[in-house]
């Protein structure tokens, strides 16, 4: 049996008695319980140009209260991190070193916060920049449905899917301007 659940939709939703307390909340209580984590992706961008997908891979980590990083190992060497509201990007292999100021940065905000607010379980920040929808299954699995309630975003990036078990993070799928990236997470050995 599946639940769905929209925030940020002005409805009422019926829930049969006795039913558990709010999903969505539990969920949130969980990943903000993770402090800390780092994790293996893999990802693949489809560009309707190109013939073959791009895939890369590398690290995911997270530190609590909001520090993330993407480290993109293969096909090539590329760090983005984010702490507090700024984003440094670094490319060493051509000395690039860039860091922004995410509020200078509509559209980069609303993609980190789409990832850091899941980690961080921070539901005010999701629905800062999205309309957040929920679909949780009795075997622990679920998924967050993030639609951008800005019109600036959305003109790139119309729907953020995440989804994971219990209280990891297993994939986020990116759909804009006829591409998608699907990335997918493991826990790092």
């Amino acid at each position: 049996m599946r639940r769905r659940v929209l925030l940020g939709v002005p409805m009422l939703l019926a829930r049969p008695a006795g039913a558990q307390p709010d999903e969505l909340s539990e969920l949130l209580r969980r990943l903000a319980a993770v402090r800390e984590r780092r994790d293996r992706f893999t990802e693949e961008r489809s560009i309707p140009e190109l013939d073959l997908p791009l895939p890369n891979e590398g690290t995911l980590a997270w530190t609590a209260p909001d520090r993330l990083e993407k480290h993109t190992l293969t096909p090539i060497d590329e760090l983005m991190s984010v702490s507090g509201g700024r984003l440094v990007y670094e490319r060493r292999d051509r000395d690039v070193r860039r860091e922004f100021t995410l509020a200078d940065q509509p559209e980069m905000l609303a993609l980190v916060e789409a990832i850091r607010g899941t980690l961080a379980g921070d539901l005010a920040a999701l629905r800062r920049h999205y309309e957040v929808g929920f679909e949780g299954r009795h075997d622990g699995a679920w998924r967050l449905e993030l639609r951008p309630l800005s019109i600036r975003v959305r003109s790139s990036v119309q729907r953020i899917l995440v989804m994971g078990q219990a209280a990891q993070v297993t994939g986020v799928d990116t759909e804009g301007n006829g591409s998608t990236t699907r990335m997918r997470i493991r826990p790092a050995p």
